[in-house]
């Protein structure tokens, strides 16, 4: 298989020189069949690597086959579906060996990286601009077109119940319903290739920054709310057109407060506070059929930061241990919106992937690899 991809790059590549060398030779006569092999070659480049990029999980092994890649640099690349790293050495420094401890340091930990997963996913939600498959590009002359969106979305959230204040009622497990806000703004500040009438955008780039508010329900034992800032890129594969989809992809990163879950002052069992940072790549597909349009995503998260676990064993020693936790996990979205002259009304629906529990023997009922599904709407103005 990786002698055929080889083979095939390397077949690519010649028929893009050919094609260039026949158009320097030909002049303005070779330009048709130069636009014609680089339009070939692209369009098979740009399908096969939205097709690569779509499960993720065999990313590590194409950029192996590209070149060679330093292991620092892939263990930050989605090797599979979902993953969970850190929090099996946090809770067992937590617990320090005191079998006492063993259950509300897991379920706190739990609880912590679950709240991870439904800020983050609330503040990334899963396409970057809703509603737009495509960059946004430039208008005329050099000036970026900008795309200003406010989206509102919901999700239901399950984690163990750390307002209880006993080991085994952290056992249990209750669903938080949490909301955000999100503002994004967007700039094309390039507008890609144009390799036919109907095939342009490519390698197109927009620049989008961002603000979220995620809001926490009061009294369930979490803090009030998250805020958080984001920045990153979209790069179009394929600008839509009348004959063709809107094809790009595209990767943010998030830097959000830190949550708490419990509070041994206010008496619960168990404490943990996190900080987050929220990794993501989007691969998205779309057209619009006059006033309407409709758009298809996939995506993959990473939410980590230091989190710190507290179960008291006494007056004097509070437990306190501190960790890096990080988890992993695909996401999956479908969207819909309606077009007006210059605004755009838009909602979407996805699903997020969980993660496998850490621990075969756990005595409590929650479970962390269930789906996580969420539902959004969103206004955006185009300039």
């Amino acid at each position: 298989m990786v002698e055929r991809v080889r083979a095939c790059s390397l077949r690519g590549w010649t028929e893009v020189v050919e094609r260039v060398r026949a158009c320097r030779a030909g002049g303005w006569w070779g330009v048709g069949g130069c636009v014609a092999g680089l339009r070939r070659w692209t369009v098979s480049v740009a399908v096969g690597a939205a097709l690569f990029a779509l499960p993720f999980g065999g990313l590590g092994r194409g950029v192996g086959i590209l070149g060679s890649a330093s292991t620092a640099a892939q263990e930050t690349i989605p090797l599979g579906r979902s993953d969970l790293r850190g929090l099996t050495e946090l809770v067992e420094r937590c617990t320090a060996g005191n079998p006492d401890s063993e259950s509300p340091c897991r379920e706190v930990g739990l609880a912590a990286m679950s709240l991870q997963q439904g800020v983050g996913l609330l503040g990334v939600l899963g396409s970057d601009i809703p509603g737009n498959a495509s960059t946004l590009g430039r208008r005329l002359g050099s000036m970026p077109r900008l795309g200003l969106t406010v989206s509102g979305g919901v999700l239901g959230v399950r984690v163990p119940p750390v307002s209880s204040a006993t080991a085994a009622g952290l056992e249990g497990r209750e669903t938080l319903a949490l909301a955000g806000l999100r503002v994004d703004l967007a700039a094309g500040v390039m507008d890609g290739f144009r390799l036919g009438p109907t095939i342009g955008g490519v390698l197109a780039v927009d620049l989008i920054g961002s603000y979220s508010r995620v809001r926490l329900p009061h009294g369930a034992g979490v803090d009030g709310s998250s805020s958080g800032l984001g920045l990153g890129a979209r790069v179009g594969l394929l600008r839509e057109s009348f004959t063709v989809p809107g094809v790009s992809v595209s990767a943010t990163r998030r830097w959000h407060g830190s949550i708490r879950a419990g509070s041994i002052g206010a008496g619960t069992a168990a404490e943990a506070d996190t900080e987050l940072t929220v990794s993501s790549l989007r691969a998205v597909a779309g057209k619009n059929w006059f006033a309407l349009g409709l758009m298809g995503g996939v995506g993959w998260d990473r939410y980590a930061g230091d989190t710190r676990l507290s179960v008291p064993r006494g007056a004097t020693d509070p437990g306190s241990v501190t960790g890096h936790v990080a988890s992993e996990r695909m996401i999956y979205f479908l969207s819909g919106w309606f077009n007006f002259v210059i605004s755009q009304v838009s909602a979407e629906l996805g699903v997020a992937d969980g993660v496998p529990d850490p621990f075969s023997e756990r005595a409590g009922i929650y479970d962390p690899s269930g789906l996580t599904w969420y539902l959004f709407t969103a206004f955006r103005i185009t300039l």
